[in-house]
């Protein structure tokens, strides 16, 4: 039996893409406050912290993309992938682990989450039920089928096979 084992979930925001839109919010919020200072300084300055919250979220949204994972323990399995999707379902709610093919993985389906965005999945969790998952913003929706992408792909479907 096993206690619990952790597997990282690869996916979501990656380090050149946010350092790029990092350095965009900058440029451009540091010529539109100048631009937009000359007519309105409580203008300019509320498009500043826009930028800089922005840049906070995009920050955090890095590092939760950084620290996802998939934690499967003897009873039920926990994903938590930042902001993309959090669920902690039963072993028995799943129906079966699918490698990731082209014809596993539709382009849309209200049923389905890819948290492997923009990368292709190489797991398909396959559920009895439709489970609720928590989504973006905290919207919570029903899905059947959730794609993953970890390194260990093979001994993470074995595992996750295993009890079911």
């Amino acid at each position: 039996m096993i206690d619990q084992r952790t597997f990282p979930i690869e996916g979501g925001l990656t380090a050149p893409l946010a350092i790029g839109l990092g350095l965009v919010l900058v440029i451009e919020g540091a010529v539109l406050h100048l631009w937009v200072a000359e007519r309105s300084q409580a203008w300019a300055w509320t498009i500043t912290v826009l930028n800089v919250v922005t840049l906070v979220w995009l920050w955090r949204e890095y590092r939760s993309g950084q620290q996802a994972h998939l934690t499967v323990s003897a009873t039920d399995i926990a994903i938590d992938a930042g902001s993309r999707l959090r669920c902690r379902v039963p072993r028995s709610a799943i129906a079966s682990v699918e490698a990731a093919t082209w014809r596993s993985v539709p382009d849309m389906a209200r049923d389905f989450v890819n948290t492997a965005k923009p990368l292709e999945p190489n797991i398909v969790l396959v559920f009895r039920e439709p489970i609720d998952a928590t989504l973006v913003l905290g919207i919570t929706r029903r899905v059947s089928r959730i794609g993953l992408r970890v390194p260990d792909a093979d001994a993470a479907r074995a595992l996750l096979e295993t009890g079911n």
